[in-house]
């Protein structure tokens, strides 16, 4: 490593770890408990990109590579192996409801707005919805847990519409956590992988920064921003929801197996206060 990544590195690890630090603070996870993490994830890490292509992956390797200690790697090979089906998890079925509302064209207006829906009568109605994005979730239960999070509301004993263009949960700390992980996870997957290309070849990555804005323009920005960004993650949600369906229905025509792979765009707004030079 060169003295200026030394010296920087430590300094781009302090600023990323220190808003990780204040949710875990806020939460009662002591610095004990972090660390135990942290020598997880060097765990975990290892074994995914550093092991040596056409060899298995030893606990030798891994304490030279961590710094744990062979013993230490041992108890965390088997604490994995016996929390491998909790580490996993299951999709969140709720989110795959919403993120359906908002791009299958039978659920939306001429104007490609979600529609309000009758929950159980006629044709496109909430229960066809959750059938056909929820898996075996019963969509009284989908309906419960969007409730619960502020996504959905009731307007009668009949019909349910969809309060916000996104799965964006008004209440319910863990689901809050939850995306706040995926989206700073994916951040860094995306910063990390630019790293190791050339910027003809890397994933887009940007971001817009102004300084001295006054804080009325500042707030009238972040309408603005949130408005645009919407507009154009809805967009493309619709695109690739067309586009998904095309091509499994030309796969199942076909009997050609598909790559697939994760896809998105994370757009994201930011302010904090001047630093005073």
């Amino acid at each position: 490593m060169s003295q200026p990544l030394k010296t920087s590195l430590p300094k781009a690890v302090m600023h990323i770890l220190k808003p990780i630090i204040r949710i875990l603070m806020r939460n009662d996870v002591s610095h004990a408990e972090f660390c135990a993490l942290a020598k997880q994830a060097y765990f975990d890490v290892a074994h995914k990109y550093f092991a040596i292509p056409g060899k298995k992956m030893t606990h030798s390797r891994v304490a030279v590579l961590t710094g744990i200690n062979r013993k230490e790697v041992l108890r965390l090979s088997r604490q994995k192996e016996a929390n491998e089906e909790t580490l996993e998890g299951t999709p969140n079925r709720a989110k795959r409801v919403v993120n359906g509302w908002l791009s299958d064209p039978d659920f939306l207006d001429s104007n490609k707005k979600p529609l309000v829906l009758n929950i159980k009568q006629g044709e496109n109605s909430f229960y066809q919805l959750a059938a056909r994005y929820s898996g075996d979730i019963t969509a009284g239960a989908i309906i419960d847990e969007l409730q619960r999070l502020g996504i959905v509301e009731l307007i009668n004993s009949e019909q349910i519409k969809l309060n916000q263009e996104a799965y964006i949960p008004q209440t319910g700390e863990l689901e809050k956590i939850d995306i706040i992980s995926t989206c700073a996870s994916d951040l860094m997957d995306t910063a990390i992988y630019n790293l190791d290309v050339d910027a003809k070849h890397g994933r887009y990555q940007r971001q817009l920064v102004y300084t001295g804005v006054p804080a009325d323009i500042a707030e009238e920005f972040q309408r603005l921003s949130s408005e645009k960004a919407q507009a154009l993650l809805v967009e493309l949600n619709q695109w690739l929801a067309e586009n998904t369906r095309d091509d499994k229905e030309q796969s199942t025509e076909t009997s050609q197996p598909v790559e697939e792979k994760r896809v998105g765009l994370g757009i994201y707004y930011f302010e904090n206060e001047m630093e005073s030079t």
